[in-house]
């Protein structure tokens, strides 16, 4: 409205001087040029009569062509005026009437305030939603902050470090406040969080682990940062496949575990009936496969074990380490990894492998001090160059799926006994990647929102740098209920354990009767298992 006021101020100014102006000249011309004496009045009341269109054409004829082009030069004016004017003043007045507005305050309390979505903010905010918690979201863009409240989200536009902002969403009453915003300006988003409340708990996603200490500085209770604990995750797969005595199980209590057990071509387990292993092991289940780049909950006993098999075991600690152990059996000896892009995430693995054996080969588009080989990743003789023939493993962390799937298929077609781990950016890429023959993938989204849940929600997940989520769920809802009936049997996810009475029972199926004070622990992907839990 303040716009329109000074337009609407200009305007008039200016038609005053136009007017002046113009009765001026045209009382010189009828006086002088025309020959027709009269005061200064007369000539100012035949203009204002001729712009507003009242009255005009008294002095007329006019005998001089200077006196009838200057008429002719203010008819035409006084049309193109009403098509200056109106717009000029008038359209602030519409655009504001018909322009969304900005939403400015949110009334909430024990909420979580969410400052930001560069990252996984609205991947948060959906499981907010699906949780029913209260939430609000500020964003210091007026399109972004329009389209979250046009989805339906408690919107605040406004400068995020402002406290102003904050307090129209009412961050005072809040339970926590994550900031995911740039890595460079968080710190001044913290320090104007603890000018308002030093006691909500502040989690801060980063994406580059050097802005860590500053942050805490600020005043920061919790630094996430899902790039590098992806890239250490990658690190930690590889040494537990080369290196003799690592284990790479997740406790699960009591004494058992659970294990993700990448099949090779050279493994002795290849081409064994899952039957067959869970008969050579008596205390371990399959409870679930990836298989062709699709995960199997509750795979057929007879399905044949190939190089393109990943599993997911269960059992006793000492038996899974066994497995494990005969599994990557002779893979120790000349430890090669290439790397393809230096990023948060490249480096972190290539900089964890450095407590290894591990001899590591970066490749990356762009040159720098620690990269071995310039190229572009997707193509044949960069792999080659790179020495993708001779690896033992090969990790691809490229900032594009598109990309990452090009790289993972001409891997693939080189040599086909190298372990090849990728880094996904959109969890729908999962997939596409394992098709293409990836044989551990980790999605960035799906970690940062686990590490989110933890640390906001409280939720119970076990791990969250995993292929899987894995959760505690009780089965106080779901007494006397087969687990064939239950909302797990419509989902692709699996359980692995049921936890009754501190016994750990892994050998579980469809007619499992549940009971009241039941846990179980239960895998799939975020999307199935937010369908449990929802």
């Amino acid at each position: 409205m303040d716009l329109w006021k000074r337009r609407a101020l200009k305007t008039v100014l200016a038609i005053v001087l136009l007017v002046v102006a113009t009765s001026l000249v045209y009382h010189y011309i009828m006086v002088v040029m025309e020959g027709q004496p009269r005061s200064y009045f007369r000539s100012l009341q035949i203009i204002v009569e001729t712009y507003t269109g009242t009255g005009f054409g008294s002095d007329s004829p006019w005998m001089t062509p200077l006196a009838n082009l200057f008429i002719i030069f203010v008819d035409l004016s006084t049309f193109l005026l009403l098509f200056i004017i109106l717009p000029y003043v008038f359209q602030p007045v519409l655009e504001e009437s018909l322009s969304p507005e900005v939403p400015d305050a949110v009334d909430a309390s024990n909420h979580v305030v969410v400052c930001g979505v560069a990252q996984q903010g609205e991947r948060l905010i959906d499981e907010f939603r699906s949780r029913n918690i209260d939430y609000a979201v500020v964003v210091d863009s007026e399109s972004e902050a329009l389209e979250l409240h046009d989805e339906g989200h408690p919107t605040v536009y406004g400068d995020l470090s402002s406290v102003e902002t904050l307090e129209a969403a009412s961050l005072e009453d809040a339970r926590a406040v994550v900031v995911d915003t740039a890595d460079d300006h968080a710190a001044s988003v913290v320090l104007a969080i603890r000018e308002i409340d030093e006691q909500t708990r502040t989690i801060v996603l980063a994406s580059d682990g050097e802005f860590e200490q500053y942050l805490e500085y600020a005043g920061a209770d919790e630094v996430l940062t899902p790039r590098q604990l992806l890239g250490q995750r990658l690190a930690r797969r590889i040494s537990t496949e080369v290196s003799p005595g690592a284990s790479d199980t997740i406790s699960l209590g009591n004494g058992t575990a659970l294990l993700e057990l990448t099949v090779f071509a050279d493994s002795p387990i290849c081409g064994d009936r899952l039957v067959d292993i869970e008969a050579r092991n008596e205390s371990v289940v399959v409870p679930s496969i990836w298989q062709g780049g699709r995960f199997v909950p509750n795979p057929n006993p007879e399905t044949i074990v190939d190089e393109d098999t990943v599993l997911l075991i269960a059992g006793t600690e000492s038996a899974l380490s066994d497995l494990e152990s005969e599994t990557y059996a002779g893979r120790e000896q000349d430890v090669n990894v290439v790397i393809a892009g230096y990023g948060m995430v490249g480096s972190t693995v290539a900089k964890e492998l450095q407590t290894t054996t591990a001899d590591c080969t970066v490749v990356d588009i762009e040159n720098g001090d620690d990269i071995d080989v310039v190229g572009d990743a997707t193509r044949p003789e960069t792999l080659r160059e790179a020495g993708i023939e001779d690896a033992t493993a090969f990790v691809v962390a490229l900032h594009d799926d598109d990309q990452a799937i090009l790289s993972v298929l001409v891997a693939n077609e080189l040599v086909d006994s190298t372990d090849i781990l990728v880094r996904v950016n959109e969890p729908e890429s999962t997939t596409k990647v394992r098709r293409a023959g990836a044989g551990y993938v980790l999605s960035l989204p799906e970690i940062s929102g686990r590490m989110l849940a933890l640390e906001v929600l409280q939720e119970e997940i076990l791990t969250y740098d995993r292929q899987l989520k894995i959760v505690r769920l009780d089965a106080s809802k779901l007494d006397g209920a087969r687990l064939s009936e239950t909302i797990i049997a419509e989902t692709d996810c699996a359980v692995v354990a049921v936890n009754r009475n501190g016994e750990f029972i892994t050998d579980i199926n469809d007619n499992v009767r549940l009971q009241d004070d039941d846990e179980l622990l239960v895998v799939g992907s975020d999307a199935a298992i937010d369908v449990i839990e929802a």
